[in-house]
């Protein structure tokens, strides 16, 4: 019955101080079933723009100066005032330190005091990145201070914090056990990641070392920025690099922003190849390059404010960026930016969650505070995939050129055997067979521009000794331009053959030749063919090319062409009649071309 009476006051003696603290502010009770707690609602704050208050002005002040935090971790984005956080504690269990945690490195200041019911001070911890990493009691790359905390005694918190970047204050109450247990495991799994960026940074560096890409040079280069980046947010570089330094471990962090983002635009540039592919879309990159090496330059010297907002939103820019650049390459039939765009979406998709957590846009989760680790990892996976398939398609063309080269190899010297044992007349055929050759345009098939001044001298000498006419077709592919740009330059050339090969179709005399003139243009040399003749022929290349449908990678296109006709009997061998000819000719299409394209015109002379 003693006992029962001495419980039952201890329990009144509780549940009075319990209620007591109640009708003033509510109480944090802190007992081992929690060891855990995230202060993120159960924080009051205050801004204090005059920067002159102190802990015991602040204690004075009445509650309704003081607003309730609702939500997830405080976070007030880019501010110049400081904040002042408070929150009662109870411990009621045991007599046991408690661990305060807080979980954003960068910033600047913070102070915690730790008051009794009577004001008198119990802690006053002092830390941030802008002060000596020796200075800290708890040597963590979270500021991190012990509470010593009275069993059934309730205590005043009081946080005041400041910093020139984001003000993000994700603070955690932890008990000892937990903590230490927490810590282990939280270095374990940093160590991993960087670990895995390590062995990725490599790996890649000997495949450089082995193919000489500039593709793995400039991933190198982004690994080494983009980690120095991950070890200054996480607090270890200014733990383990450099801690006597504060001030140039605040500088490090838009520093190494701005450096994995300009290495990003450079190994965007090399892999998707944007200079051959897309030469607009790589001067807009280059561009940008240039900007990001001057705002780099400028990190080292402006304000940190101004470096920190320009540094962070240069990672909501360049994903869309790169994004954008890597859908155009895709679309434009580029195999191996599949996988660039796989693993490059993923890690940009982490960066703008973690900007705008940084910005205040998104609340700070467990998702969007380590989405940049998150993105990276998988990023790195993807990366290994595209490089291994960038090798392996690199094996296959040379394996291909080989295989090619073998091939020749073996005919050139079974037609050296065949010369061996032929005869003289065998020889001068295969010496013709050679000529002929070096006259065909290497694209299309149909002769050159040299095989076609060649003939046309040849033609027109024929036709002024036996007097008869002689016809010059000129033929342009309209708007060939816009193919070029719309689709890419093989499809340019694609559609070149196509239209080649037509009009080879209707040369179906031995006399008749197809030449390309230039460009995409060429000329049809009709020997013995009068006005009449030749303007048939014209309009059937005309409508035959408007009619036919010319596939190319993914869609299907149409192209018409303008055609310029000039038919003359020769008077004279002399050169000057087959320039004007020709310039007739040309003057015709040239009037095609001004009526409205896609048409026949003859010549007026």
């Amino acid at each position: 019955m003693r006992l029962l009476r001495m419980l039952l006051c201890c329990w009144m003696s509780f549940g009075a101080v319990t209620v007591a603290a109640a009708e003033s502010d509510p109480l944090l009770l802190l007992d081992e079933k929690n060891p855990r707690v995230e202060l993120d609602s159960h924080l009051e704050f205050l801004a204090d723009p005059s920067f002159v208050a102190d802990v015991h002005a602040i204690s004075r002040l009445p509650d309704q100066r003081f607003s309730r935090h609702s939500g997830g971790a405080p976070n007030f984005g880019f501010t110049e005032q400081r904040y002042w956080f408070r929150t009662q504690l109870l411990q009621v269990t045991s007599d046991e330190n408690w661990f305060l945690e807080f979980g954003y490195p960068p910033l600047d200041n913070i102070d915690v005091f730790l008051l009794d019911q009577h004001g008198e001070m119990l802690v006053a911890e002092h830390g941030g990145d802008r002060r000596p990493f020796d200075q800290r009691m708890i040597k963590s790359r979270h500021f991190t201070v012990e509470l010593p905390l009275p069993l059934g005694e309730p205590v005043w918190l009081y946080v005041a914090v400041q910093t020139e970047g984001s003000l993000q204050m994700p603070a955690v109450l932890s008990s000892a056990h937990h903590y230490v247990s927490t810590s282990r495991t939280e270095y374990y799994l940093l160590g991993l990641y960087y670990g895995a960026l390590l062995s990725m940074l490599l790996y890649t560096l000997l495949t450089y070392l082995s193919v000489r890409d500039a593709s793995h040079l400039y991933y190198i280069a982004y690994i080494a920025a983009y980690a120095l980046f991950q070890l200054t947010l996480n607090g270890l570089s200014f733990e383990y690099l450099w801690p006597q330094y504060p001030g140039w471990s605040n500088r490090m962090l838009p520093l190494s922003i701005t450096v994995a983002t300009l290495t990003l635009i450079l190994l965007t540039r090399s892999f998707l190849q944007t200079r051959t592919l897309a030469p607009r879309i790589d001067r807009l990159l280059l561009l940008v390059q240039r900007l990001y090496v001057a705002l780099a330059l400028a990190c080292l010297f402006m304000p940190y404010d101004w470096a920190i907002r320009l540094s962070t939103a240069s990672v909501v820019i360049s994903p869309l960026v790169v994004f954008a650049v890597a859908v155009r390459i895709f679309w434009a039939g580029y195999r191996q930016s599949r996988f660039f765009l796989l693993a490059f979406t993923v890690l940009l998709l982490g960066m703008v969650l973690y900007a705008l957590k940084t910005f205040h846009v998104l609340p700070g989760t467990y998702i969007t505070e380590y989405a940049l680790q998150i993105g990276s990892a998988l990023q790195m996976i993807l990366l290994v995939v595209a490089l291994a398939d960038r090798m392996r398609l690199l094996k296959q063309e040379n394996l291909r050129i080989e295989q090619e080269a073998r091939a020749l190899l073996e005919q050139r010297v079974l037609e050296r055997t065949e010369e061996l044992n032929s005869a003289l007349l065998e020889l001068g055929d295969k010496n013709r067979q050679l000529s002929e050759l070096s006259t065909i345009d290497g694209l299309t098939g149909v002769y050159n521009r040299a095989h076609q001044e060649e003939v046309l001298a040849t033609e027109w000498a024929r036709a002024c000794r036996q007097k008869g006419p002689l016809s010059v077709l000129m033929v342009d592919i309209d708007h060939f331009k816009r193919i070029n740009d719309n689709h890419g330059h093989q499809s340019g050339d694609a559609v070149l053959k196509t239209v080649a090969t037509l009009i080879k179709g209707f040369a179906k005399r031995k006399a008749d030749v197809v030449c390309r003139y230039g460009g995409e243009e060429f000329m049809v040399i009709l020997p013995d063919t009068t006005l009449e003749g030749a303007q048939l022929v014209a309009e059937s290349i005309r409508q035959a090319l408007a009619e036919l449908d010319i596939p190319l990678v993914g869609e299907v296109i149409k192209v018409t062409a303008s055609i310029g006709l000039a038919s003359a009997i020769p008077g004279s061998p002399a050169r000057d009649e087959l320039v004007a000819l020709v310039g007739a000719a040309d003057a015709a299409l040239y009037r095609a071309k001004q009526e409205g394209r896609n048409r026949v015109c003859l010549s007026s002379a």
